[in-house]
């Protein structure tokens, strides 16, 4: 291992020492305001410097979730400039993942006819990095307006039949669109593993890779035939086409199950093992805790920058998630216990 992978990796882990651990989990629960939230954020080695200049008895949960957020792309942005390493080219899937959540959420609000909020900050955050004119995309009154703004962009080749077809009938198929989306973006994230000079490094880092696709997928098989009543064929045709364990025999199984613990279960049969003894009470939770649990093996057992890094980019998203259940659950006063019960911990 070379000396720049040596720093990417003790860089990596120096940083992530400082994220948010149970107990700050447990007394974030607890609090009883937005701005009680944001004053003990504001003495934690994560978000202090993020936070200085905010007053907690001024911000709004809108504004608090932009800093925090913005404080995440900071840490991938200052890693960007200081890694040279096959790590580096993470960075572009971050913004790739940025762009995807944000043109969904477009499309969803043209669908609905309501105009797009974006958090405030995110368009500026990606300005220097992104094609995509998110103040424009915000403004966009229908379907063929949006296909116009993704001109030049990859986007644009990927969802453009999807789009057309949608303008003229007037029926969105987001979870298709969903589906082309996140099927380009692993596609090119397996592309970007698959260069890595490293037999070992390659082979650890796709197995990561494809751990989350098979949760993501699981989850999907769940929603289509558990919540939407769809059937297995339906499932299969709708998930991210890569896997790792999750065979299609696993697949027919899960789809017959709606009990959370036999799932757990089948899920621990193919290797995916939940390393609490709690079975959380979604399915969705179930699947994140597992992701988080290999995450965390491999974050802190692996040897090989690229995995690190992976990981590391996982578990910060995964941490911005908690912080805006845990803002979203103390804004509606929901109690501390409930609020834990939905966290990925």
């Amino acid at each position: 291992m070379s000396f720049a992978e040596n720093a990417v990796i003790a860089k990596t882990r120096a940083v992530f020492g400082k994220s948010l651990k149970s107990d700050d989990y447990v007394q974030l629960a607890a609090k009883e305001s937005v701005a009680d939230v944001c004053a003990y954020l504001k003495q934690t080695e994560r978000y202090k410097t993020a936070l200085a200049n905010v007053n907690p008895q001024t911000v709004h949960r809108g504004q608090l979730e932009q800093v925090i957020r913005r404080s995440m792309f900071d840490i991938f942005e200052r890693f960007y400039n200081f890694d040279h390493s096959e790590s580096r080219a993470f960075f572009d899937f971050i913004i790739m993942e940025l762009e995807i959540e944000q043109l969904l959420a477009a499309l969803q609000s043209v669908a609905s006819g309501a105009t797009v909020e974006f958090i405030a900050a995110l368009p500026m955050l990606l300005t220097k990095h992104s094609r995509i004119d998110f103040a424009a995309l915000g403004l966009a009154k229908n379907f063929a307006e949006v296909a116009v703004l993704l001109q030049g962009t990859p986007y644009y080749e990927i969802i453009h039949t999807a789009l057309v077809e949608a303008e003229s009938t007037g029926d969105l198929n987001i979870c298709n669109i969903e589906q082309k989306l996140y099927t380009w973006y692993y596609m090119n994230m397996l592309k970007s593993a698959n260069k890595i000079r490293s037999k070992r490094e390659k082979t650890e880092l796709k197995r990561l890779i494809l751990g989350v696709i098979d949760m993501r997928n699981a989850v999907t098989v769940y929603r289509y035939t558990r919540l939407f009543g769809a059937g297995t064929d339906s499932a299969k045709n709708a998930l991210i086409p890569f896997k790792r364990r999750l065979s299609d025999e696993t697949i027919e199984r899960l789809a017959q199950l709606d009990d959370i613990a036999k799932i757990a279960e089948e899920l621990n049969a193919i290797g995916y093992g939940l390393h609490s003894q709690s079975v959380p009470a979604t399915f969705e939770l179930l699947t994140e805790r597992i992701s988080l649990d290999h995450l965390k093996k491999q974050f802190r057992l692996s040897q090989n920058p690229s995995v690190v890094y992976f990981a590391f980019m996982e578990l910060l998203s995964v941490e911005f998630k908690n912080v805006k259940t845990i803002i979203e659950g103390v804004r509606y006063n929901l109690d501390g216990s409930a609020i834990l019960e939905m966290l990925v911990i």
